[in-house]
């Protein structure tokens, strides 16, 4: 409580202008970013903390960081692996990506698209003998190759039945937690129109985040990686669906209690961090010549 304290007197003394103390006085955002900053202490108290992650029960864990539903029925992505992935070129991608807000109506996803879009944003690149097992890593940085985030799916209109999906990337598997049309159920939960048209959207991607994996290791200052991490993802995810002639919109208007329960969540150990709509991108209008 003492840090605590100490950053609100160091509020207290900014001057107090437009962009002043007198709008993020009482910020738990800025009291938190002010007690995960690290001192010289804190540098050698998280190196002895970190030495001690080393033992074999926590890195036989780290080994398996991903969520399994066993008695769920699994649609295999597998097949694709050895399809070519979109042959584009990373500048233009950078260049052409943007939010898109409104989709073509009825556009269903193939499992192709899924593939190369979970896959290449979360998925597995590479295996390597650690000390508690095979370790798995990513094609997105992560803190200490820990991997706290979990991907789930919500498909509209795709060619596999519609529903809510969780992606495992062992086994490059979409399990299905359960089926049906959830559009409506959604566009409750997610504050997106008018802006975005869920209505035209082929589906959701829903980004979570398990603190206990990167806590563990990294204390407070964790949370703080988790979030870069949930970023990571996001934008590795528009620019896949950039080379796939998709298009996505981020959004950060959701009822987060309530999206967690539609996951099947408690929302304290593990909750939503990110929401992506998703859909192919509109067919341009055509141009009719004068004659």
């Amino acid at each position: 409580m003492k840090r605590i304290s100490t950053a609100q007197q160091s509020l207290d003394t900014i001057e107090r202008g437009m962009y002043g103390a007198k709008n993020i006085k009482d910020s738990l955002a800025l009291l938190y970013h002010q007690n995960t900053k690290l001192t010289k202490f804190d540098q050698i108290k998280l190196s002895h903390s970190i030495r001690g992650f080393f033992s074999p029960y926590v890195t036989q864990r780290a080994t398996q960081p991903y969520k399994v539903y066993p008695a769920s029925k699994s649609i295999s992505l597998a097949d694709y692996r050895d399809v070519p992935a979109p042959a584009v070129d990373f500048i233009d991608l950078v260049k052409g990506r943007q939010s898109v807000r409104n989709y073509e109506p009825g556009y269903q996803l193939s499992l192709y698209e899924l593939y190369v879009l979970l896959n290449y944003s979360y998925g597995i690149s590479r295996q390597e003998k650690g000390e508690g097992g095979q370790m798995s890593f990513r094609y997105i940085p992560s803190p200490g190759g820990l991997y706290p985030l979990e991907i789930y799916v919500v498909l509209f209109d795709s060619h596999v039945t519609p529903g809510l999906y969780h992606f495992r990337p062992d086994t490059l598997a979409l399990e299905c937690l359960k089926e049906g049309d959830f559009r409506a159920e959604l566009k409750q939960l997610i504050q997106a129109e008018p802006y975005i048209n869920i209505n035209t959207a082929s589906g959701l991607v829903l980004t979570t985040g398990i603190f206990e994996r990167v806590m563990i290791k990294y204390g407070e200052r964790g949370y703080r990686f988790m979030l870069h991490e949930s970023g990571f993802v996001a934008q590795m995810m528009t620019l896949l669906n950039e080379a796939l002639g998709l298009g996505s919109c981020m959004v950060g208007g959701y009822d987060d209690q309530k999206v967690n329960r539609f996951l099947g969540l408690n929302g304290v150990f593990e909750t939503v961090q990110n929401v992506m709509i998703l859909g192919k991108k509109p067919l341009a209008p055509a141009c009719h010549a004068n004659h």
